[in-house]
């Protein structure tokens, strides 16, 4: 990052969050900022971003993005738009002395997040002396690592789950049969049990049943 090597460092964070119809751009920068054809629009302090973790293994810990001074008349703009599952993504860049983002010998403006926004809040604030309203609006986003957590499921090995799962294989469909039956493995498989269904279990216990009685005979 060469933009570390300079003696005095000014940098900025910048967020972009796309829905399913719109895709609302924005930086706490004093002046908006047009990066790769996207112009962030400037909220300045008002935008506040949650500290990013920062571990060599992926981890699934949620980032908070806090948008203060919200005008009233606009909350219905904010639960209307219905972010909820929508992309959230992070840069930070760094500017130069004329407060645009350096572009030599690279464009130093760096990803430093993305996941799914999880749960927006609003919070109210009354200043009696002013007689006027302060609205704070709380994003909080998981991390596609959480989103994948939830994602993993099992699946039960019954016929009809596994049939809506996997239509026309067969894999599972003596489950039901083999449930509760008791398995001699490594034994060659006998006449009327589970692995040699061809004959009727009563016979097959029948047969057994004779085959010990001739080796007593035999061994008497």
């Amino acid at each position: 990052m060469t933009a570390l090597n300079s003696a005095s460092i000014t940098h900025g964070e910048f967020v972009k969050l796309t829905t399913s119809t719109t895709t609302y751009a924005f930086c706490n920068a004093a002046a908006p900022i047009t990066v790769g054809g996207t112009t962030f629009s400037n909220l300045g302090s008002l935008l506040s971003v949650g500290a990013v973790n920062r571990e060599i293994k992926a981890t699934s810990i949620d980032m908070v993005i806090g948008l203060i001074g919200i005008d009233p008349t606009n909350v219905s703009l904010v639960l209307g738009s219905n972010i909820k599952g929508s992309t959230i993504e992070i840069w930070r860049g760094f500017f130069d002395s004329n407060y645009q983002i350096i572009t030599s010998p690279s464009t130093q403006f760096f990803k430093r997040y993305q996941g799914i926004v999880s749960n927006i809040s609003l919070t109210e604030d009354w200043n009696e002396q002013l007689r006027s309203r302060t609205v704070t609006a709380s994003i909080s986003c998981a991390s596609f690592r959480a989103i994948l957590e939830n994602r993993i499921a099992g699946i039960r090995t019954n016929v009809n789950s596994w049939q809506q799962q996997y239509s026309g294989d067969t894999s599972m469909s003596r489950v039901a049969a083999i449930a509760g039956q008791y398995f001699d493995f490594g034994a060659p498989p006998q006449s009327g049990s589970q692995s040699a269904p061809g004959s009727d279990v009563v016979v097959g216990v029948e047969t057994d049943i004779q085959r010990k009685l001739d080796t007593d005979l035999t061994s008497r």
